[in-house]
């Protein structure tokens, strides 16, 4: 039983759903323009990134409102949480050639804790320490997709200033 939501989860749904929250911090350790807007919550940016997680697509219409697929537990109106993942950097938006738009969730890092407070990824990836940029961090390195940070745990890497 998954300790994260108290239902049964197999062990794939337990790694997304970590991924998933992975970006949740408190609010005290958080610049300014880190924080969210009141109206979006860890709780609806965790549910976005489930679903780009687990593959839904996401779709943005002509005037740049972002909507899930019809009957998706997401509901149709997710625009408001994704303009703040954009915003802080949790996912891009990626324009293909054909003109679609794709939501391409932000790299996982593996946390590095320095002080009680005080919290980064180990690759100090680009723009991490900079305005409303925010870093997922797990610390579980079988969960990391940046390569940068694998290469660095793995001591085959050497740091770039």
């Amino acid at each position: 039983m998954s300790t994260l939501t108290g239902h049964a989860l197999n062990e794939a749904d337990e790694r997304y759903a970590v991924r998933a929250a992975a970006h949740a911090a408190e609010p005290s350790i958080l610049r300014a323009a880190q924080r969210f807007a009141p109206y979006v919550s860890d709780l609806a940016v965790a549910r976005v990134m489930l679903a780009l997680e687990r593959g839904t697509e996401i779709h943005r219409n002509s005037i740049g409102r972002w909507f899930a697929p019809i009957g998706h537990p997401l509901g149709r109106q997710v625009s408001t949480v994704i303009q703040e993942m954009i915003r802080t950097g949790l996912v891009r938006d990626y324009r293909q050639p054909s003109g679609e738009h794709v939501l391409i969730p932000a790299k996982t890092h593996l946390r590095v804790r320095e002080e009680l407070t005080a919290q980064h990824s180990l690759c100090l990836f680009a723009g991490e320490d900079l305005g409303p940029m925010r870093s997922r961090l797990v610390d579980q390195m079988d969960l990391v997709d940046c390569l940068e940070c694998e290469a660095l745990a793995s001591g085959t890497a050497v740091r770039r200033l």
